[in-house]
This record gives C-alpha cells, structure tokens and sequence, in this order.
C-alpha cells in the first residue's frame, strides 16, 4: 500500500498462517507476518489488546516490523469494557494508555474503539459520558454501542451521538447484514452467526474517523450491494476531509483480506485517485496455475 492512502483499511488480525501464498508472499515466515500484512494494509484492529495487554517490547518491535504510514487500531481491554463496566478501573486504564502512548510515540498510533458490552444500554449514558470525558484529549477514539437501545432512531439515540459528536469521538458501525442476508456457505459462516450481533446501520461520521466493521462472505457476489453503498458513503466522508477505518471480517477472517480488496475496488470505481491495495500473492501465480479463488475476482 503506496501514501497517501486516502482512508484505513485492514483486516482484525495479522497473524493468519493460511494467508501465506495467498495474500502474504509465498515462503513468509511466522516471524515476518506483521511485516508482510503492513506491506499490503496500512492498520489493523488491535483485538488482541482485548485479551490480554503485551508487554513494552512486543509495542516496541510491532511499531519497528511496519510500513512507516501503518497504523494500530487498539480496542480498550474488557476489562475495562466488559468487566468493570467503565467503572473503577484506574489502574487498567493507566496500563492501556501507557500502550497508547508508546504508539503515538512512535507515530504508529491510529484510532482506538471502545466496544460496549451487549448488556450496556441507554440507562448507563451517565456512566459512559463520565468515561469518556475523562480519557486524554490527544487520541482518537470510536465507541461501538451493541444494544438496541441506543438506535431507537430518537431521543435516545440523539443524546448518544450529542455526546459523541461534541468528544469528537466516532460510532463504530458493525455491519454484519451480508452474513444474515442469506443462508450460511459453510460452517465458518454458520458459526460467525452464532457469534455476531445484527445491529442497526447508521451511515453518520461524527468526527474525523468514522469507522466502520463489515463482516462479508466467502462469496463476493453476495457482498456486492452492501459494499457499494460503503464505497459511496466513505467517498463523501473523504470529499469531506475525514480519514475513515474500513475494517474487512468474514466467517473465520481467512477471507477477509480478500473483502477488504474488494471494498477497495468498489471505492476505486467511483473515485479513481483511490489507490489499489497493494499485490497479493496470488495475483504472482500463472494463468494457467490460477485457481477457483482467482476467478470470484
């Protein structure tokens, strides 16, 4: 991926063995998988910081094995989310943005997303206002609401996005509609069903990084009309000088580079100064090696 790049893209790890060959270069090894997955996106979700927070010299040797336009996009511990509730939590999030700030040190920070728990809804608006007007003011940061009555499409929902918009903080919006809009393919996609929630879309940028979370499938003919309307929606918000997060999922996430590729294309259409993403492996392999997987693109 050449700068600039109008807007992030990535996928939400970089770690995927069963990428080698196809999008990552053919013989990259394990120790080089962060490296490979920045020479092709410019951020990724920073899911594992949800688990667990690494220690100073696994920052240090990320921020060292990118690109030097890549940027991390951590997700607050749940911890800090989920267990504490955003409440009493001083010392997880003095932890958390220590991380934040050794990223911004070394220029390899992006926006970070807060994920409410399922169970976390309008009646904990006080609580939310009082967290997030006490996180630094130097970071970006996006919060993505997972209960239903936060997009009642009125006053509650105002009062959520009044309060974002004046923190100059974004909504993440996690799209999940191709995953349920038809029966699953296989199992990986069956099972993400399972797990992933059908939330309300709303296509609103409140501040400089909208970000948006779309799970597609295997089968790109059955994402095409949703990634359109994305391609549209991105295009204006970079007319308008905003720098969103694309972040590609599929069933098992082997696919979703290859989602990401596609938005990019889709976007490309309709505003050609949008750059390609840079060459996966299997645009290497001869015509007459090409396989099934080449022919869905």
């Amino acid at each position: 991926m050449q700068i600039p790049f109008p807007y992030f893209t990535g996928c939400p790890a970089w770690s995927n063995r069963n990428w080698i060959g196809r999008v990552f270069r053919t013989g990259t090894e394990t120790s080089e998988l962060l490296r490979e997955y920045s020479r092709v996106f410019n951020t990724v979700e920073g899911n594992t910081l949800f688990y667990a927070l690494p220690p100073m010299a696994t920052v240090e040797r990320w921020m060292a094995e990118t690109a030097v336009h890549f940027r991390f996009a951590p997700k607050f511990p749940k911890v800090i989310s989920h267990e504490r509730r955003l409440q009493g939590a001083g010392e997880e999030n003095k932890a958390f943005f220590r991380v934040l700030e050794a990223l911004a040190d070394g220029n390899k920070l992006g926006l970070s997303f807060l994920q409410l728990p399922p169970s976390f809804n309008i009646n904990h608006l006080d609580t939310l206002s009082a967290y997030l007007k006490s996180l630094p003011k130097s970071f970006s940061y996006a919060v993505e609401p997972r209960h239903i009555s936060w997009y009642d499409k009125a006053d509650n929902e105002k009062r959520l996005d009044d309060l974002l918009e004046t923190l100059n903080i974004d909504k993440a919006i996690f799209d999940t509609r191709p995953l349920f809009a038809s029966d699953p393919d296989n199992k990986d996609e069956e099972e993400a069903r399972e797990r992933k929630p059908q939330m309300p879309i709303r296509k609103v940028g409140l501040s400089n990084h909208p970000v948006i979370r779309f799970v597609g499938k295997d089968n790109p003919n059955k994402n095409k009309k949703y990634l359109r309307e994305w391609a549209s929606v991105i295009n204006k918000w970079i007319l308008e000088g905003k720098k969103p997060y694309f972040f590609a999922h599929s069933g098992d996430d082997d696919f979703a580079p290859f989602v990401a590729r596609q938005f990019n294309e889709k976007l490309k259409k309709i505003n050609p100064a949008v750059p390609s993403l840079s060459e996966f492996e299997i645009d290497r392999i001869k015509p007459e090696q090409e396989s099934e997987q080449l022919d869905l693109f």
